[in-house]
């Protein structure tokens, strides 16, 4: 190894640490917050407080949404009814959206640079087997999009499993994004509506995708056999 190229990589070590560090920083003074936000009580304080950090609460929620989708273990509702309560329906879902977009570009660049070892790091084996059938998947496009647009989906996983396929990057990005956009709308739109006092829509919106989620979790071993047997059709 070249001495320039430890240069490179002890710099990019020093960028990472002090990123995580900042996002750490993030996560530990508005997180629980954003998690008490399931009392709706508490909705209407937890705007005002962070509308008083102004851009820095903007770029707060931006950060914890882009480390959800790192980690693969914080909840997603939590920070978008955060966003949809303090910045609008879509507000709220931009600035969710870009927070997904900067992780999961991440998540994929990282795997496509350090590989399987680095998915092993975060997930076991018998996690990733459920979705392995990808790797040669002649209808790819297809699965990864239905993958993020269904609620209940294993999509921690996903995000790290789909830089092992083919999928370009942009393509990826592509998918994904419009595949999530009905999800992170739905959470964005019915706190939005809480906060508005038009508490019907707001409850038949959590209710639809509830329920939703809720099949898709009851009979996702018969989605995932489908989705098998489409690569043979």
């Amino acid at each position: 190894m070249t001495g320039r190229r430890k240069i490179g990589m002890l710099l990019t070590a020093a960028a990472l640490v002090f990123g995580i560090g900042v996002i750490g920083w993030l996560i530990w003074k508005f997180y629980p917050a954003i998690m008490s936000l399931m009392q709706p009580e508490k909705m209407a304080a937890f705007r005002e407080r962070l509308n008083a950090f102004g851009i820095w609460g903007a770029a707060a929620l931006f950060a914890i949404q882009a480390l959800q989708v790192i980690s693969g273990i914080i909840p997603a509702l939590p920070i978008q009814v955060c966003a949809g309560i303090t910045y609008g329906t879509l507000g709220g879902l931009l600035l969710c959206m870009a927070g997904i977009l900067a992780g999961s570009a991440f998540v994929f660049a990282a795997v496509k640079k350090f590989g399987q070892p680095l998915v092993d790091r975060f997930f076991p084996l018998q996690k990733q087997h459920r979705l392995q059938f990808l790797y040669h998947h002649s209808r790819l496009d297809r699965i990864v999009f239905l993958l993020y647009l269904l609620p209940a989906m294993p999509k921690d996983v996903l995000t790290y499993l789909a830089a092992l396929t083919p999928l370009s990057l942009r393509r990826y990005l592509l998918l994904t994004l419009t595949a999530r956009i009905p999800s992170v709308l739905c959470a964005t739109f019915a706190s939005d509506a809480i906060m508005e006092g038009n508490y019907i829509s707001a409850v038949v919106v959590f209710c639809i995708s509830g329920a939703l989620g809720v099949l898709c979790m009851f009979f996702s071993r018969q989605i995932f056999a489908w989705m098998k047997r489409l690569k043979r059709q």
